[in-house]
């Protein structure tokens, strides 16, 4: 039996290592050398250690690097947050380009008319006049207190008044608006200051007998085919409160 030098135990007599503490048990023999079975765990422990530390380094490099680059994607002003701003700028600037229709309601009548048009100056025989200036003009009459007993005598009478005026009829058709039944006529003539111009007088009937209104758009005779889609507007949009 050997003893060993460091920890004191038993070994066999021809046992080179101590194989409780892996000391060299024959110095002369083994040319001072050890080869432990310990330490080599040891080593072995060290070398895994030291990879894993490498690997969490790396790690941790790549993640930063991630980190910054989705900051610098992500900071004012770069080409991305440049494009969706110039796109909302452009998008309020096509808003503010679309301007709706304005409307006119006084409890009794209601219709939207063109946005650059203004309510004019009124008198106590038109419930609204909307238009501009001058031409064009759009007027609404309430007609009930002359008495018509129906609508085809508002119309003989109105267009025999209108004749009598120097207006010539263009054309003339049956029409609905706001669900009653109306008839429009377009004239054509001067006016007091000796301006060709066009009128178109649409007649509602809302009650047989009763109660009947004059809606009439008037324009000069060279834009009135410009200006009549606002005349459409005013008419289709047309209603009885």
């Amino acid at each position: 039996m050997v003893k060993c030098q460091r920890c004191g135990q038993e070994n066999d007599s021809d046992a080179d290592f101590c194989e409780y503490c892996g000391s060299n048990l024959n110095p002369l023999k083994n040319g001072g050398s050890r080869q432990p079975s310990h330490e080599g765990m040891k080593q072995s422990t060290k070398i895994l250690i030291a990879v894993c530390i490498l690997l969490v380094a790396a790690l941790g490099i790549a993640a930063g690097t991630l980190l910054q680059l989705n900051k610098v994607a992500t900071v004012p002003g770069s080409t991305v947050s440049s494009v969706n701003q110039s796109t909302s700028q452009a998008n309020t600037v096509k808003t503010s380009d679309n301007v709706g229709p304005k409307t006119f309601s006084n409890g009794v009548i209601y219709f939207q008319y063109p946005s650059n048009w203004d309510v004019l100056p009124n008198t106590s025989n038109i419930m609204a006049i909307v238009g501009l200036p001058h031409y064009p003009s759009f007027s609404v009459y309430d007609e009930s207190k002359y008495g018509y007993d129906s609508l085809s005598e508002y119309v003989s009478s109105s267009e025999s008044q209108m004749t009598s005026n120097g207006f010539s009829i263009q054309s003339e058709r049956n029409i609905v608006v706001d669900g009653l039944p109306a008839h429009e006529t377009t004239y054509q003539g001067k006016s007091g200051n000796g301006k060709l111009i066009i009128q178109r007088m649409v007649l509602v009937e809302k009650s047989p007998g009763s109660q009947y209104y004059a809606l009439v758009g008037a324009d000069t005779a060279n834009q009135y085919d410009q200006d009549s889609l606002s005349f459409n507007q005013i008419i289709n949009s047309f209603k009885f409160l």
